[in-house]
């Protein structure tokens, strides 16, 4: 899997919708039907994907949150994203 451009930007995708429920989030495409459920991990991530934030800066304020180092979260996120792209729950803005 090819590593995600650090200057990428992300959002969720028009038919995408997210809700907190407890310990995690759900993802609704409304295209669709698909319920996803998410870990609070994910859910973090999903949050920071604002249209206007790039991967590196994600990674920033994900390893803020919770205590690790940047590397690890690149490629951890990088793995993420590229699932996400894949189901069509995320988009790249630019």
């Amino acid at each position: 899997m090819p590593a995600i451009d650090s200057s990428a930007v992300f959002t969720l995708r028009d038919h995408a919708s997210m809700q907190s429920v407890g310990d995690g989030a759900v993802v609704l495409l409304t295209d669709t039907g698909q319920l996803y459920t998410c870990n609070e991990t994910t859910e973090a991530f999903l949050s920071k994907l604002d249209g206007q934030r790039t991967f590196s800066e994600v990674i920033e304020l994900l390893g803020v949150e919770f205590e690790a180092d940047s590397a690890t979260l690149s490629d951890d996120f990088g793995g993420l994203a590229s699932q996400l792209l894949d189901e069509q729950i995320i988009r790249r803005v630019n």
